[in-house]
């Protein structure tokens, strides 16, 4: 099915040709004057001069033609060569009814599907997640929703940070604590403990000690670089513990993703792409690409065309050791090894971009990945205070983002606790959950990804305004109209009347669904969803206000039922494109 535009879009094209103008693309926009029309035509502006005429002759001219169309309620022509469209309710209900019969609600498939995968998360392991982990978790997942939901196989990987420095750290601290374990024996043993030597609350507290440390004792930070190398060259006491670094850091990162509703299909780290970073180093040498600069190794990455200067991208420190780039180079070429690839997605922090502007160079200069494979960088603003500055704790440390979460659940509970019709604590307690992180989220993602925002806790967790609980609300006080319906024997129409302009004005943003979805696809801005599903919510409160469904007759209840179901359901798939979940009561 055709997007509500591109229907549009073909409609007057037909009618251009007849008056004239061929082969020219013909653009249809939403109407910047909703209180004058709800879509405007400004082609016969750029096209006019093809047939000689003047704008707005031409203008007259197709509107004369649009007029004599089913789909038009009004069509007029406007100086300087402006054509104003009004729908009519009936050609706009027939469409909702096909939207209706058909899977995604009518949103096509991509002409041109994709085998993709997306690299968000990006946590360390060893320690808990904390706020800054936030965004690229949220923004992927919808990310990856968006672009199966309109056909393409996504994938997502988690890439741990598992195989640095951190990982010494970690464990000459535990060296520190108890040298007789028995990772640390010079001899390698038949077996080791199957029990971790810590939970995730002391393993993150030996991080942040750790990492404290390194920044005043060199002799300590030069044992864990040594613990580092020791480990990477395969030693077993050190691997065994590194295992139980994994086991538990995976299963607290799980449950804080769980939370949040963020799931990944791959949950591979920097440690799975080392085997291969030999054969890229030697590859690069091979093409003559790795030169020699101040002792390191490094590939000139720069082009005529750039109009900053671009740094050459270091491969290898004068001492032989690999760098980020060196691993991100090889988790490129894993992946293109393990997987049939058309694309890889890096959601990361904007601060990252010309780093990875130079791996993708690397990759492709190097002919190291297929000149066809599409590398693409979404890069992330911060989450600031109310201060305007990167959001912490009341001490000013890094705040867990599970601290967060249960902050704003705590919020929305008292919200909930002033009004809500959930009769239990426990059912408050879960539905409260769900606020708290759709807030979380619809807060986050309602911005344009590459931009900064102010976390305002109190802004975000109101039940009125531009936030995730007045959409969670809505559906909730649609379902509440809908069951009582059901309890009366009201069967939901085949059809949409659009009697009043509210419902007209709705069903036309109903039957927009697939224009949005595929605008915030295709640009990767889940921010698009957001302000759809905020203009269809607002617009049923509206309708709520104006209509009072339950005190209308027999007839008109079945019409604005189903106009109610649709509404729903459209509601309902934006949330699951955001990644936030319903609630059937608050």
């Amino acid at each position: 099915m055709k997007t509500l535009l591109e229907e549009l879009s073909t409609i007057l094209t037909m009618a251009f040709e007849e008056a004239g103008v061929s082969s020219r693309p013909i653009e249809v926009s939403y109407s910047r004057r909703p209180d004058l029309c709800d879509f405007q035509c400004n082609s016969a502006l750029k096209h006019a001069s093809s047939v000689s005429k003047k704008p707005l002759v031409l203008a007259e001219e197709v509107a004369k033609i649009l007029k004599k169309k089913s789909a038009f309620l009004e069509v007029s022509a406007e100086k300087p060569g402006f054509i104003n469209l009004k729908l009519a309710a009936n050609w706009v209900s027939k469409r909702l009814k096909q939207m209706n019969q058909m899977d995604r609600l009518g949103c096509k498939a991509s002409d041109n599907p994709q085998n993709l995968l997306v690299d968000f998360g990006g946590a360390n392991v060893a320690k808990s997640l904390h706020v800054g982990h936030l965004r690229s978790a949220v923004i992927g997942e919808s990310l990856i929703r968006l672009l199966y939901f309109t056909g393409h196989n996504v994938i997502g990987d988690i890439h741990l940070g598992d195989w640095g420095l951190q990982m010494g750290y970690v464990i000459e601290m535990v060296r520190l604590k108890d040298a007789s374990l028995p990772y640390f024996e010079e001899t390698t043993l038949d077996g080791y403990p199957e029990e971790p030597p810590f939970d995730i609350v002391e393993l993150t507290e030996l991080y942040t000690q750790a990492n404290i440390k390194s920044k005043s004792d060199e002799a300590f930070k030069a044992k864990a670089a040594q613990a580092t190398v020791e480990l990477q060259k395969g030693r077993k006491g050190y691997l065994a513990l590194w295992h139980h670094i994994m086991t538990v850091s995976k299963a607290d990162l799980k449950k804080n993703y769980d939370q949040l509703q963020v799931h990944f299909d791959l949950w591979l780290g920097e440690s799975d792409s080392q085997k291969h970073i030999p054969y890229v180093l030697k590859h690069l040498d091979e093409m003559k690409l790795l030169v020699e600069s101040e002792g390191a190794k490094v590939v000139h990455v720069a082009k005529a065309s750039d109009k900053k200067p671009m740094p050459p991208c270091i491969m290898q420190k004068s001492n032989g050791a690999a760098l980020y780039a060196t691993t991100d180079l090889a988790t490129i070429y894993q992946r293109t090894l393990d997987k049939n690839l058309d694309g890889i997605i890096y959601v990361v922090d904007k601060r990252q971009e010309l780093h990875f502007e130079q791996v993708f160079r690397v990759a492709h200069i190097s002919q190291m990945v297929s000149p066809a494979l599409n590398l693409k960088f979404i890069g992330f603003g911060t989450m600031n205070g109310l201060d305007g500055k990167p959001f912490k704790t009341r001490d000013g440390g890094v705040m867990a983002l599970s601290d967060l979460i249960e902050m704003i659940t705590k919020r929305a509970l008292i919200k909930l606790e002033q009004y809500s019709q959930l009769e239990s604590h426990e059912e408050k307690t879960q539905a409260a959950l769900k606020i708290g992180v759709g807030a979380l989220k619809f807060a986050d993602l309602s911005n344009q990804t590459d931009r900064d925002y102010v976390f305002d806790m109190e802004q975000f967790t109101s039940f009125e305004g531009k936030t995730g609980p007045y959409i969670q609300y809505a559906i909730v006080r649609m379902t509440s109209i809908l069951n009582k319906l059901s309890e009366q024997k009201t069967e939901a129409s085949e059809n949409f009347s659009g009697k009043t302009a509210i419902e007209k004005a709705l069903m036309i943003k109903l039957a927009a669904f697939s224009d949005w979805v595929h605008m915030a696809a295709e640009t990767y801005q889940p921010s698009k969803i957001c302000d759809y599903a905020f203009d269809v919510a607002q617009t049923f409160n509206t309708l709520y206000h104006e209509v009072h469904v339950l005190y209308n007759s027999k007839k008109r209840q079945s019409e604005l039922m189903s106009l109610l179901n649709l509404t729903r359901e459209i509601l309902e798939e934006c949330l699951w494109l955001l990644g936030i979940e319903t609630l059937e009561k608050m």
